[in-house]
C-alpha cells in the first residue's frame, strides 16, 4: 500500500515517518514546504496544504493509507480539516488514521478538542475505513509548563491529567500504519485512547519536576479571572481564541475530562508506556 504521513517536519509525524522508514516501507510526505522533508530513504515529498482541496488531492494521489496530523492552531483549522478529508474521500483513499484528541466532543471544555469531534464526525461520514487515536496532552509539554520561577498556575484546581509521552503516540502510531500496510484489518474502524499509565495533578507534576531538577517547583490555583487576566497581561497581542485555549486546557483538566488512564497504549505498543518521570529525565538529560 501506499502510504502518506502528514507533518512529517514536525514532531509526532516526523518521529511516524522514521518509524515506518526503519521498516523499509516506502512514504509519501505531503508538506507545505518539501524542503523541509526528513531525509529519508525511500520517500517522495509533495507540495501540499490543508486547507487548498486542488493541491491536497494532488499530494494523495495514488494514496492507500494516510496518517492525518491536525493542522497548525488558528480559527481557519477546522475548515482545513474538512478540506483534507474532502481531499481524502475524492482521491480514494481506503483508510485514514487520524491523530485526534482524548474525549473529543463537540461540547470539550478544552476548546481545541472540539475541531477533532468535527474532524472525527466528517471522516465517519465518508467510504473510508479509519482509525482515530485519541491522545491525551503530552508530558513533555508538561514538563516544561512552568513559568521561569517553577510556577505552575493555571485553574485547574485538584483535578488530574493522563498526560502520555509524544515517543509513546507517534511508536502506537507507527505499528498501526504498519499493520495496515501488512493489511492487518484489527485496526478498521477503531477508536482508541492513547494515555500514560498515571494519573497526575499538578501539584504532583511540580514535585516531579522538583525530585528531578533539584529546582523548586509549586503548582498555584488561579481563578478563570486571575487565568485571563494573566495570560492577557504577559501576551498581549496574542488572539482571545488562543487565549482561550490555554485557559481551557486547565479547566478541562478541573473538570475530570483528561484524567481517565487507558491501556489501549500498553496493548499498541507492546510494552507499558513511559512515566512522567520517564518523560521528565529524558527531557533534562539534553
Amino acid at each position: 500500500m501506499n502510504l502518506a504521513i502528514t507533518g512529517s517536519s514536525g514532531n509526532i509525524g516526523g518521529m511516524v515517518a522514521r518509524h515506518l522508514n526503519t521498516r523499509g516501507l516506502p512514504l509519501i510526505l505531503p508538506l507545505r514546504n518539501p524542503a523541509k522533508a526528513p531525509n529519508l530513504t525511500n520517500c517522495e515529498a509533495r507540495r501540499f496544504a490543508y486547507g487548498d482541496l486542488e493541491l491536497a488531492k494532488q499530494a494523495l494521489n495514488g494514496v492507500d493509507v494516510l496518517f492525518m496530523v491536525s493542522a497548525a492552531e488558528s480559527p481557519m483549522r477546522e475548515q482545513e480539516h474538512l478540506t483534507l478529508v474532502q481531499a481524502a474521500s475524492e482521491e480514494g483513499v481506503q483508510h485514514i488514521v487520524y491523530l485526534s484528541f482524548a474525549q473529543a466532543a463537540l461540547d470539550s471544555t478544552f476548546t481545541l478538542a472540539r475541531t477533532h469531534a468535527v474532524t472525527e464526525n466528517a471522516i465517519r461520514q465518508t467510504n473510508m475505513r479509519y482509525t482515530f487515536l485519541r491522545d491525551n496532552f503530552y508530558s513533555e509539554i508538561m514538563a516544561t509548563i512552568t513559568n521561569t520561577e517553577g510556577i505552575i498556575a493555571g485553574p485547574a484546581d485538584d483535578g488530574r491529567v493522563a498526560c502520555v509521552s509524544q515517543r509513546d503516540v507517534a511508536q502506537a502510531a507507527a505499528n498501526v500504519i504498519a499493520d495496515i500496510a501488512y493489511s492487518n484489518h484489527r485496526h478498521d474502524n477503531q477508536t482508541y485512547t492513547l494515555t500514560g499509565s498515571q494519573s497526575l495533578s499538578f501539584a504532583e507534576i511540580a514535585a516531579v519536576l522538583t525530585e528531578i531538577t533539584g529546582k523548586p517547583h509549586c503548582y498555584h490555583n488561579e481563578t478563570v479571572e486571575e487565568a485571563f487576566a494573566s495570560r492577557k497581561a504577559e501576551y498581549p497581542d496574542t488572539p482571545d481564541w488562543q487565549i482561550e485555549a490555554w485557559v481551557s486546557t486547565y479547566t478541562a483538566i478541573a473538570k475530570g475530562e483528561l484524567a481517565t488512564v487507558s491501556d489501549d497504549l500498553s496493548q499498541l505498543l507492546g510494552r507499558a508506556p513511559l512515566s512522567f518521570e520517564d518523560v521528565v529525565k529524558a527531557q533534562y538529560a539534553k
